[in-house]
């Protein structure tokens, strides 16, 4: 067969398999709301005139099918994942993004107008002079392995300056009897000489950069309330979208990433990671319903799947805390429009451990409420670069 002939099969393979899936989730509704495959259908094409760009994998993913569960003007609201990037793009000149990538460069200017970040113990980068509030610098391969090697340091978080989803990262309880392993926190073992190659080499070319370097922080310790709820030592952070206007920082959507065992951190991903995200009240930071992954082939947990305590009405420590962070972050990063924020709540109160510039919108849209309300249209007509993004001025 011709190399033609194979790469279009594939394509048919593809498309086939995606149909299939498509049909598969379509089956689910209808046994979930007694909707009709026709009226599916009929609600998909209609999500080309509300301007979010929403389609089939939207409508399925955010359980739009589901009218008992939308909240404000339903499918209207929604963003699409095909804006998932341009949402932020829009928004977010090029040139004021840097400390939402870098978390070196984020980490020194966020504690020098006093919010509170993590505390980084020790840092590798090649760069020859560093600031002496960074923490320890390691400036070669042979400085990490020596800094790695000394039991006191234990435990230790671990990620990459430059990173998304938890790619690189690692929570290192203690060194081995040999000295020369790591012990993670699900209980494996990792020389050193074979985890140190991450800070040279990339672990994903899509979403680790070595370059910018790699950070060694001590643990935050959630704060008592959310360990009793989760029976775990990894920390639950929230996600907080704010647009920043002229009026200042105002948070439109708030959703906890929920760690569950054996998962170091709490990335939600796709759903695929096995832990959980709960929807939070803005005004009061009271937990509404929690979800384990993507609709329509997920579940509400009522309770935590490991402890069995009720999610549901809890109300997340420091809340009003968070809330005014929000506002700081918004004066100190004033020409990003959009902040992607993640607080860790911890037995310290909240602490800031990055502001991202291209969030997983997907995730502030998995309990009925949409993010492109009108007050986000009228800030995006506002503030958004229609004149590159034509999708804006089309809102």
């Amino acid at each position: 067969m011709a190399e033609s002939q194979v790469g279009h099969v594939g394509v048919l393979a593809r498309r086939l398999a995606q149909f299939r899936e498509y049909r598969a989730w379509a089956n689910v509704a209808t046994q979930q709301t007694g909707k009709s495959l026709f009226s599916q259908a009929r609600e998909i094409i209609e999500l080309k005139s509300f301007g979010g760009q929403c389609g089939i994998t939207d409508y399925y993913w955010h359980k739009l099918y589901d009218d008992s569960y939308l909240q404000g003007r339903g499918r209207r609201d929604f963003l699409g994942w095909r804006l998932l990037q341009e949402f932020s793009l829009a928004l977010n000149p090029r040139y004021a993004v840097l400390p939402a990538w870098d978390k070196i460069v984020f980490e020194q200017v966020a504690r020098d107008y006093g919010l509170p970040v993590v505390p980084t113990l020790a840092f590798f980068h090649p760069a020859l002079q560093t600031a002496p509030s960074s923490g320890l610098h390691l400036g070669s391969l042979d400085a990490a392995r020596e800094f790695l090697k000394d039991p006191s340091h234990y435990p230790l978080f671990c990620k990459p300056a430059f990173s998304q989803g938890g790619h690189g990262t690692a929570f290192v309880q203690h060194l081995d009897e040999s000295g020369e392993s790591l012990v993670m926190l699900d209980g494996r073992s990792v020389l050193i000489d074979d985890f140190v190659t991450r800070l040279e080499k990339t672990v994903s070319h899509q979403y680790h950069k070595p370059q910018c370097g790699f950070l060694f922080q001590k643990p935050l310790k959630p704060a008592a309330e959310i360990e009793r709820i989760t029976g775990w030592s990894a920390v639950c952070s929230v996600r907080v979208v704010c647009l920043n206007g002229s009026d200042g920082a105002r948070p439109i959507r708030a959703a906890w990433k929920i760690s569950v065992p054996p998962n170091h951190t709490d990335n939600f991903g796709m759903g695929d990671h096995g832990n959980l995200l709960a929807n939070v009240d803005l005004e009061t930071g009271r937990i509404g319903k929690t979800i384990g992954g993507f609709w329509p082939n997920t579940q509400v947990f009522a309770n935590h799947p490991v402890t069995g305590i009720p999610l549901e009405g809890f109300e997340l420590p420091g809340w009003q805390k968070v809330l005014e962070l929000c506002a700081q972050g918004g004066k100190v990063f004033p020409l990003m429009r959009v902040h992607h924020w993640d607080f860790a709540l911890t037995d310290a109160g909240p602490v800031i451990m990055e502001l991202n510039d291209i969030g997983g919108t997907q995730i502030s849209q998995m309990h009925g409420f949409g993010l492109l309300t009108e007050p986000t249209r009228a800030f995006l007509r506002t503030h958004g670069n229609a004149k590159i993004h034509p999708w804006v001025a089309r809102l």
